[in-house]
């Protein structure tokens, strides 16, 4: 039964996403609620009101066209589309995507590899911001030259993994019709 106290919210199992989710969140110092918000938001800003026919911009609207293929053109694409994570569909479109100049096109395996090199950078991020804050005293304790080295570094890996974001949200869009 829905509950109907709170009609407006929305409760998601992110399964293996869960990590990388939190991890973008504190990294973007949001909660994972505004985090989601904005999402929603980003994704339906072109959006007319529910049960408007016009909601997609003419640039977004979507043509169906029917191709016929050989045996072996089709194997091809099958083939091709598997090895990437892409459906067949979605590989021609990452194809045709990728000729017009609208940069890379992430398949699932690139997408899970992103995300896990990103997680790994916010790991060591978070180690070295521990490194920083140890006392100067304890044994093992950072040598005061490099503390900025240790800051440097930490600034870098979240240029570096705040780009890689931004490049998916971009991919992703790309399959939206934004």
């Amino acid at each position: 039964m829905p509950d109907c106290s709170r009609p407006n919210r929305i409760n998601i199992d992110l399964g293996p996403y869960k990590q990388r989710w939190v991890a973008y969140c504190a990294l973007h110092q949001l909660t994972p609620s505004a985090a989601f918000r904005q999402v929603v938001a980003k994704l339906t800003e072109n959006m007319a009101p529910a049960g408007d026919a016009a909601a997609a911009p003419p640039a977004a609207r979507k043509h169906r066209k029917e191709i016929g293929l050989t045996d072996a053109e089709l194997r091809f694409i099958e083939a091709c589309a598997e090895a990437e994570g892409f459906s067949p569909t979605r590989w021609i479109i990452a194809l045709i995507q990728a000729r017009m100049g609208n940069g890379a096109q992430f398949g699932q395996y690139e997408l899970a590899a992103l995300g896990k090199s990103n997680l790994m950078l916010l790991t060591i991020a978070r180690q070295l911001r521990q490194i920083a804050g140890m006392p100067q005293g304890l044994a093992g304790g950072p040598m005061p030259e490099l503390l900025p080295v240790v800051a440097e570094v930490r600034i870098r890996i979240a240029n570096h993994t705040a780009e890689v974001a931004q490049a998916i949200a971009r991919n992703m869009e790309r399959w939206h019709g934004k």
